[in-house]
């Protein structure tokens, strides 16, 4: 019977070919059941495969049999086990969580039978509900899974297939007092702190400046374009020959090169390794992608639609694997002058996905970057470009840079229905989304509330905490009457230090917003005339359209050379006002 890319006498069920975007490598893109007999790495012998692993496996060929009719059942037939809301075939990866889970199970009850007991335990029906309810407590895995996972395999549909009746059914596993373990809640993906988050953005900028200006290739952001004018790289021809040679001589002497071009082969690689290496950041890091998603990024994928331009991909989560590639992703212009250098050097390599290595091998290889690669690859640039320890004894994921976009969105006080469109949690898995989320994902609305919402709940705190805090701090004109304005106010309240910070977050919660001006947040109330005095401002009351209004014909009227002097001293303190922290 054919399963997959194998058949069922298989030792390897591999579910990806080495072509695929899909593929992770042997072991990863496959259900190895030789492993699960002689120990993780038996099979393919990775250096890693048993460093790494924290579950001994210990089957037998009798058991690893029983697991091959329940992953052929659940995988192709789920109709047939009871409850399943499942008509079609699952998805491979899935069908191999579940069989590691039971692996690694039916594993610690083998051992601990041998062990306790000196009995040797060959096929399912040995292991009694008694062993079962022992080994469950020491499971080091998630206790939702390996429930999921013993409820599968003693479905009565799964049982009749077996080579024996188990001696324990659903009702056991669902109704018995069964010890589950209790795995501490994940605290999550640390996101980027605004330090290291405007540090990585003001080099990327300046990486991807440097390598389209070496290059000759139109700059499209602004920034980097004012970067461009002062770069040691602008309009210097022989930069661009020198990056093209790189690319297309085979072999060539850093002497001969540097006499040809007038630069070393060091020079030019850190050019195309910086700027390389800042695109695919910036791409990570401004579309929020998955790392599922990126891996269908390929040449001129580059759209212009509905007046925008978009980077379209597909989305893989619970997606249909031959889904089409036409979701789209809002591309400014910084992303595309990232998309430029990865066409300029997928061109050049021939490969057609942008994320890929930059150099060509001598096995031609077309694949692009699989995501273990791809975090070792950042993590390695951000320890190179790291001058100040930024980084240090920093952990990296691809997944943070899109749990980091969350948080930047979220201090911009970007609503959480656009945030959900950027990152694709769309409306329809709202309304149809099962109360069961598929294995190893957790619950999907606790997942985005925890990703979103609470990333706007904070950043309205810290907007708030950096106005009405004790350490809050102002300047320019009329800064010290307006803090003492807000002391007074929750020194009247008797609000000091925890009591004041526990006020100002409740202020938060109830969503209570600030009046942004152009230099900070304004008291005045512009909706009911009062004949109080307006009160403090730091701002040059630019908010008063009358007051503005007489400055600006003012300023307009012809001036005797004798006010020159005083409207270029007041233009030089608007100027340093304005440079003052805004809170707006």
């Amino acid at each position: 019977m054919p399963i997959w890319h194998a058949r069922f006498g298989d030792e390897v069920w591999s579910f990806d070919k080495p072509e695929s975007p899909y593929y992770r490598g042997l072991a990863t893109s496959s259900i190895v059941w030789r492993d699960f007999v002689e120990g993780r790495g038996a099979t393919y012998g990775h250096c890693n495969s048993v460093y790494r692993s924290t579950y001994s496996l210990c089957l037998t060929p009798e058991i690893v049999l029983d697991l091959k009719i329940t992953a052929v059942i659940y995988g192709w037939f789920p109709g047939l086990i009871k409850h399943s809301h499942k008509k079609h075939p699952l998805a491979p990866i899935t069908v191999k969580a579940r069989i590691d889970d039971l692996a690694k199970i039916f594993s610690l009850a083998i051992v601990k039978a041998k062990d306790k007991f000196n009995q040797d335990i060959r096929q399912l029906r040995e292991i009694p509900l008694s062993l079962l309810k022992e080994v469950i407590p020491k499971y080091p895995g998630r206790s939702t899974e390996l429930k999921r996972a013993l409820k599968l395999i003693s479905d009565p549909m799964v049982q009749r297939n077996l080579s024996a009746q188990l001696q324990w059914g659903q009702p056991d596993i669902e109704k018995s007092n069964i010890a589950w373990p209790q795995v501490p809640e994940a605290e999550g993906i640390p996101t980027l702190l605004d330090s290291q988050f405007i540090f990585l953005m003001e080099h990327c900028k300046a990486a991807v400046t440097k390598f389209k200006a070496a290059a000759g290739l139109e700059i499209r952001d602004s920034e980097c374009r004012a970067l461009e004018q002062s770069s040691d790289w602008y309009e210097k021809e022989m930069a661009a020959c020198a990056i093209d040679s790189y690319f297309t001589s085979k072999r060539c002497s850093n002497e001969q090169f540097l006499r040809d071009f007038g630069y070393s082969l060091d020079e030019i690689k850190d050019i195309i390794d910086d700027g390389h290496t800042a695109a695919l950041a910036l791409i990570l890091l401004l579309t929020g992608m998955r790392r599922s998603e990126i891996q269908f990024l390929k040449r001129d994928c580059l759209k212009y639609e509905h007046g925008y331009w978009f980077l379209v991909s597909k989305v893989v989560k619970r997606r249909p694997k031959n889904s089409p590639i036409a979701e789209g992703w809002l591309a400014i212009d910084l992303i595309r002058d990232a998309y430029d250098i990865l066409m300029f050097v997928t061109e050049r390599t021939g490969v057609p996905y942008l994320f890929s290595c930059p150099w060509r091998r001598t096995k031609r290889n077309l694949q692009g970057y699989r995501p273990a690669t791809l975090n070792k690859k950042i993590s390695r640039w951000l320890e190179k470009i790291d001058s100040i320890g930024l980084f240090e004894d920093w952990t990296f994921s691809a997944h943070q840079f899109r749990e980091t976009l969350v948080a930047q969105l979220a201090k911009q006080q970007v609503g959480l229905p656009f945030i959900s469109i950027q990152l694709k949690h769309f409306h329809s898995q709202f309304t149809f989304m099962p109360n069961a989320v598929t294995a190893g994902y957790g619950e999907y609305r606790k997942q985005l509330m925890t990703s979103i919402t609470n990333r706007l709940a904070i950043a309205r705190e810290e907007a708030l905490s950096d106005v009405y805090g004790e350490q809050a701090r102002f300047a320019g004109r009329g800064a010290a009457a307006h803090k003492a304005r807000i002391d007074a106010f929750f020194s009247g309240l008797g609000l000091f230090g925890a009591a004041r910070d526990k006020y100002i977050n409740d202020m938060a919660r109830r969503g209570v917003k600030l009046m942004p001006t152009s230099i900070g947040h304004c008291a005045r109330n512009f909706i009911a005339a009062t004949n109080d005095a307006p009160p403090p401002c730091y701002g040059d009351y630019q908010c008063d359209p009358q007051l503005m209004r007489a400055m600006s014909l003012r300023l307009g009227q012809p001036r005797p050379s004798s006010c020159e002097e005083s409207t270029r001293t007041w233009r030089q303190r608007k100027r340093r006002t304005l440079a003052t922290r805004s809170f707006g």
